[in-house]
């Protein structure tokens, strides 16, 4: 019997918006180094529970811990910090700065860290090439295509070694064939990183990347299986 603590920890989450419950008591444990995929219909609570597992949304009640430690007990400053030094996160459509050319994008989390400028271009440099994108550290995210852009993400959401790194729909914004490369990527380089994962996605195709799938309906998980 494994009696580690979970990397991340749900229990009971409660969340309604007005009079819409999104989640009406959820339990979620994401191990070390487990990729996980929340799958389920648009208004089925996925998005939700992936607000409130990473700190983004408090939910009404219930608690979400990371690796032991209570989030929704930290204050509004607390919360952004562990988000920025603990979380990485890659969405849809990337949501990279346009203005900034790939390297920068990539080496901002860390330098709001407080890693010198240098330090962390370098860092970055080295992510970029190792996700197959030397040569076009440059370019701005209007002059990549969308994986490439989405490998700027994903070296983005890992440049300060997270613990857990959420993804929502990254592939909802690209063809079936760009879609599988990236979460190729994705689930590679987060466990080679010693990341957990998290993603939301409605494509079983995407979920079966990850270690783990639940189904979330009417705010409830409604069923879990081994995705491979």
């Amino acid at each position: 019997m494994n009696t580690a603590t979970p990397r991340l920890s749900a229990r009971g989450l409660v969340k309604r918006f007005g009079p819409t419950t999104a989640l009406a008591g959820v339990d979620v444990d994401l191990a070390d180094g487990e990729s996980l995929a929340v799958m389920g219909p648009s208004g089925s609570g996925k998005s939700t529970l992936l607000h409130c597992l990473a700190g983004i949304l408090l939910p009404d009640s219930g608690t979400v811990a990371l690796d032991g430690r209570e989030v929704g007990g930290l204050s509004d400053r607390d919360r952004s910090l562990l988000r920025r030094q603990h979380y990485g996160f890659v969405f849809q459509f990337g949501q990279l700065l346009s203005e900034l050319p790939a390297i920068e994008n990539v080496a901002l989390p860390a330098m709001l860290l407080g890693t010198p400028r240098r330090e962390a271009t370098d860092l970055a440099g080295r992510w970029l090439g190792s996700l197959g994108l030397a040569g076009m550290e440059g370019r701005r995210p209007g002059e990549l295509s969308g994986g490439q852009a989405q490998r700027v993400a994903v070296a983005r959401a890992l440049i300060t070694r997270p613990a857990v790194v959420f993804a929502d729909e990254p592939t909802g914004a690209l063809d079936q064939s760009t879609g599988h490369d990236v979460m190729r990527i994705l689930t590679e380089t987060t466990k080679a990183a010693g990341a957990s994962l998290v993603v939301v996605t409605h494509d079983a195709q995407v979920a079966d990347w990850c270690d783990r799938r639940i189904e979330v309906r009417d705010g409830l998980v409604r069923h879990t299986e081994a995705a491979r």
